[in-house]
């Protein structure tokens, strides 16, 4: 694995952990970071389309009809697409005041019981969700391009979310971290 994918997974002496587990974790672990990363390239269409609004509105005085709803719609979709990227790297809340207490097999557990019980059937529904057209602007744009990002957010949480179930067994079964990661804090 190359030195720009994170870092090493962690392996067991014992060989007790399938093989194939490893494989499945790493590939869907570059996966979510490849694909989190073309995400936020969306960032560079919502700094250009603003910037155009600015100089049209201020300079120009011509003001557009689309960037506000177009702005909204790319920042919103990056912001749910993002959400698998943000699983893999560790960045969701959590309560460290008791998670810090519990042993490495307790936190897999707690983390197991959680993607199985309430993670997995929230994804399954938010799939299953349909959108409305837009009423924002004379615009009207087409709605299906936007609301598409919520079951595709689903989707790419939930291949995350496999990755992150085959981690927290590995992390019961062994008592450790399958890969440390550090805390990510604002």
């Amino acid at each position: 694995m190359s030195a720009d994918t994170g870092p090493p997974v962690a392996h067991d002496a014992s060989g007790d952990f399938p093989p194939v587990y490893y494989a499945i974790i790493r590939t869907i672990d570059r996966f979510s970071d490849v694909t989190g990363k073309l995400i936020a390239l969306s960032m560079l269409f919502l700094v250009g389309s603003i910037t155009y609004e600015v100089v049209a509105r201020y300079f120009f005085r011509a003001p557009t009809i689309w960037v506000f709803e177009s702005s909204y719609m790319v920042n919103g979709a990056a912001f749910m697409l993002g959400c698998a990227y943000a699983l893999h790297k560790g960045a969701h809340v959590r309560t460290d005041i008791f998670w810090e207490n519990y042993s490495e097999r307790t936190k897999g557990i707690v983390d197991l019981v959680s993607y199985l019980v309430l993670f997995f059937p929230t994804m399954i529904t938010m799939m299953l969700m349909t959108g409305e057209r837009s009423q924002e602007s004379i615009w009207r744009a087409l709605m299906w391009p936007f609301r598409a990002s919520i079951p595709l957010c689903a989707l790419l949480f939930m291949i995350q979310g496999i990755s992150e179930t085959l981690k927290c067994w590995y992390q019961i079964r062994f008592g450790r971290e399958f890969e440390h990661r550090e805390k990510i804090e604002v």
